[in-house]
């Protein structure tokens, strides 16, 4: 995080602010909220400016610290992590805490910072982002802000000078389903929330994903050697749906898909082996307090099992896989993992018959294997973890399966382009893990992702 010259405001918010803000609370502390700010936006929907607004001033009347590990409640008790993405995609009321760089995912970048309107992010996808509250003057000059700054800080009102944004790599993005306004969307929709896999059984991994500004969703056949065939729609009304993840969850042989819909229950959708899925089962509820979710055959049984991280405490937990949509009782193979997110598993990526995991530390970028171990024995599930890349800050939408049919697993992922949708590249597993190497060179395989 840069070093930041903002100049903290003691004031009241401009008039809009105080408008929305919510009245009436009778809240102890952080994550206890009862009271629900101003509108009726639902999880992932069309939302107000006022009410963007209300929500974020819940957390500045609240004084949520600053944590890149803790998640705090909205005022209807959905958790988000409490940093600066965070709380834009709380502002936002998104269905999870989205980064710097996914953020950009959603909204729409405006064409100059006079275009800037109440609700509005100023986004410097390697470092920070802040929301957008009013000009402070009539040129424009100077800009109220709202932000989760940095550690020892918490949520706040800030004043940034044109300059400072300017200098500072800031730039102005509307939130797509933002009710007032008529932000330009990028020229290609962009995707999100990805899942790979061999979908059509086909030996080559296949790609589903949201179309981020319609909710549509695609399947994207793999072609082999890593690249990707014509789109096909095979689903609507997928903007509300998150967490998406592949794995042999209906013992069928085919590969399924699991995600969470806005109202925090766990469906899987069963693979019908051409890439489309069939009438979904309902697998559980409160999903919505977990993050990160990825299938794999942790326990070597033969089922795909799956792996979430608990967002009010950090903890790691495996669901073991019943074989039949179902899951069994939790066990808790880690801790500390609010550090990380984009978790996936390429399944056996070192070649030694057990499914392992991949995740990037949100502080670093950088990018770590977690070898499994093939047994589920409390802390000893995922083996010690080793570093297999840096630089994954600017990499979002991990994906992962063997999409150049070598039997080794492979990620792909979108690098994040500020203004427009990503380009997408494949990066082939190598088949060890010893440092940098269990990644290959990457090859670009998509744009206008």
């Amino acid at each position: 995080m840069s070093k930041f010259t903002a100049k903290l405001k003691k004031t009241t918010v401009a008039t809009l602010v105080a408008a929305a803000a919510v009245t009436g609370m009778s809240v102890a502390g952080p994550g206890a909220a009862t009271a629900s700010a101003a509108g009726t936006s639902s999880v992932g929907g069309s939302i107000t400016t006022a009410e963007v607004l209300s929500r974020a001033q819940y957390w500045v009347d609240h004084d949520v610290p600053y944590s890149q590990s803790s998640y705090t409640g909205d005022p209807q008790g959905r958790s988000y992590r409490q940093d600066c993405s965070g709380f834009v995609s709380l502002a936002w009321h998104l269905p999870t805490s989205l980064t710097t760089w996914s953020l950009p995912d959603v909204a729409a970048p405006l064409g100059n910072l006079d275009q800037l309107q109440p609700g509005d992010m100023l986004d410097n996808i390697d470092s920070h982002v802040v929301l957008f509250v009013s000009w402070a003057d009539s040129g424009h000059t100077t800009a109220n802000i709202m932000e989760e700054a940095h550690t020892g800080t918490n949520a706040r009102k800030a004043t940034y000078s044109r300059s400072y944004i300017n200098n500072n790599g800031f730039k102005p993005y509307r939130y797509n389903k933002i009710v007032e306004g008529t932000p330009t969307p990028p020229k290609d929709a962009g995707m999100s929330n990805l899942a790979g896999g061999d979908f059509n059984g086909d030996g080559k991994a296949d790609v589903v994903g949201v179309e981020a500004t319609t909710g549509k969703l695609f399947y994207y056949p793999g072609i082999g050697g890593g690249s990707l065939g014509d789109r096909v729609q095979i689903g609507t009304g997928w903007g509300s749906m998150s967490e998406l993840t592949s794995g042999h969850f209906t013992g069928s042989g085919r590969l399924d898909m699991a995600a969470v819909d806005a109202d925090g229950v766990l469906w899987i959708y069963p693979g019908n082996g051409d890439g489309t899925f069939g009438e979904r089962t309902k697998a559980g509820t409160g999903w919505d307090g977990m993050h990160d979710l990825a299938g794999a055959d942790l326990n070597k049984d033969g089922k795909s099992d799956l792996v979430a991280v608990e967002s009010s405490t950090g903890k790691l937990f495996l669901y073991p896989g019943n074989g039949n949509g179902t899951f069994g009782d939790r066990v808790q193979i880690g801790a500390g993992w609010n550090g990380m997110d984009q978790i996936v598993s390429p399944g056996d990526l070192n070649k030694d018959g057990k499914d392992d995991i991949v995740a990037r530390e949100v502080s670093t970028g950088n990018l770590y294997a977690y070898p499994g171990t093939g047994s589920v024995n409390g802390m000893n599930t995922l083996g010690d973890r080793v570093q297999i890349g840096s630089g994954w800050g600017a990499m979002t939408n991990l994906v992962s399966g063997d999409f150049n049919g070598d039997g080794v697993g492979d990620v792909d992922a979108v690098q994040a382009a500020v203004g427009s949708t990503g380009t997408f590249y494949t990066y082939p597993g190598t088949g060890s893990i010893n440092g940098m190497n269990t990644l290959g060179d990457r090859a670009q395989i998509g744009t206008g992702w």
